[in-house]
């Protein structure tokens, strides 16, 4: 019986673990998209939601049969996950790709984890509490990680432009809408159909609003194979690994596991679009992913 537990541990944190490396990797296909194959930013979203969407769907259907069905039943349960599609994963989606096309892929990702931060702060606000010694050194550090990644600790520079700081703060308040508004969904209906309806449901809005057959999508090879990494592997691959593992493993080791998105992004960064980094960009993200350390192994 301990092997078999031991075993199963195992497997949450190998799931865990390349869940957190796949959305790292889906960064990386989403700059190559942007900045290479220059395909516009709505539409990468667009084609990410719809496909991914549709396939974690069934994939839902088939493993929970009706239960996956039982949210269309619930009036007010289905206009939250209307809410979270649009509000939540369309916002956070295209938000966090933006950050990423005014910057790049790691540094968009490490701008996302300021939702750490964020969330701090509205739990205190709605506990009506100052927050705890831990929590003010985590907000600290990440926000001294983001102004290193700003202003490479120069008061006289920015070195990352005013969209990229925007819309990597948009990111890190979609985090913060994207995991509060579906706690009660996640809570009576399976995870992978509430993430599966909320992603199509996204989609479908936003194919309305952009009508992406007036945009023109590139046909290269290596573009393709951006496109099959962003929404096969950092979508429906990610999520699907991410969420199996961290029902294993607990919400704690989960979350810092998580950290291991940005570390995934900066290597693949390096590796596969030869981009290069300061010392100064280093060590901001390490203070950054620092704070994430520090609130996942605090105590309630």
């Amino acid at each position: 019986m301990e092997i078999h537990e031991k075993n199963n541990l195992k497997l949450g944190y190998l799931l865990t673990i390349l869940g957190a490396v796949a959305w790292g990797f889906s960064g990386i296909c989403g700059e190559y998209l942007m900045q290479s194959s220059h395909m516009d930013t709505g539409l990468i979203v667009n084609i990410r939601l719809i496909i991914a969407g549709l396939l974690l769907t069934i994939l839902s259907i088939v493993k929970y049969k009706k239960e996956s069905l039982l949210i269309f039943k619930n009036k007010k349960d289905l206009l939250n996950l209307i809410i979270f599609g649009v509000f939540g994963i369309l916002f956070c989606q295209y938000s966090y790709l933006s950050a990423i096309k005014y910057t790049n892929a790691p540094t968009g990702t490490v701008l996302q984890f300021l939702s750490s931060g964020i969330i701090v702060v509205y739990v205190c606000l709605v506990e009506k509490r100052f927050p705890k010694i831990i929590e003010i050194l985590a907000i600290f550090l990440s926000l001294l990680g983001v102004f290193g990644l700003a202003t490479n600790f120069s008061l006289s520079e920015l070195v990352i432009s005013p969209l990229g700081l925007f819309w990597g703060t948009m990111a890190a308040i979609s985090v913060v809408v994207y995991t509060l508004i579906p706690i009660s969904l996640m809570l009576k209906y399976p995870k992978l159909s509430v993430i599966g309806f909320g992603m199509l449901v996204g989609g479908i809005v936003f194919t309305i609003y952009l009508q992406p057959w007036k945009f023109v999508v590139p046909t290269d090879f290596v573009s393709l194979w951006a496109l099959f990494g962003i929404v096969f592997i950092g979508t429906v691959f990610s999520f699907s690994s991410f969420l199996i593992g961290v029902s294993i493993v607990g919400p704690v080791m989960g979350g810092l596991i998580a950290g291991l998105e940005a570390v995934a992004s900066l290597i693949f960064s390096i590796i596969l679009l030869g981009q290069t980094f300061t010392i100064q960009d280093l060590v901001s993200i390490a203070l950054v992913m620092s704070s994430i350390v520090i609130l996942s192994f605090k105590k309630d």
